[in-house]
């Protein structure tokens, strides 16, 4: 007659098993999680650089602006003194 099974390796046989599935469910999960960090990396990697562009194109026109200004205020100046002389002519 055959020996009947023990019931505690039955049933953990079954719980090994079911383990092993749940353990390859959470690696794809993971893998899954894996590609959206590098996906998520590398898309603020491409705002990282978009950013250092941005500024680096605010810092050339705020410099191209405070010359302008600064040509702008000799004019300005320039013109100050002119009728500041024309004034004092007249007077």
């Amino acid at each position: 007659m055959a020996e009947p099974d023990n019931i505690v390796l039955v049933h953990l046989r079954e719980l090994r098993a079911d383990m092993g599935a749940r353990f390859d469910e959470m690696e794809r999960r993971f893998e899954a999680v894996d590609k959206r960090f590098e996906a998520i990396e590398k898309r603020l990697d491409v705002m990282h650089t978009n950013g250092i562009k941005a500024l680096r194109s605010f810092i050339g026109h705020r410099s191209i602006f405070e010359r302008t200004m600064a040509s702008v205020e000799n004019d300005i100046s320039d013109l100050k003194q002119r009728v500041e002389r024309l004034e004092a002519a007249r007077a």
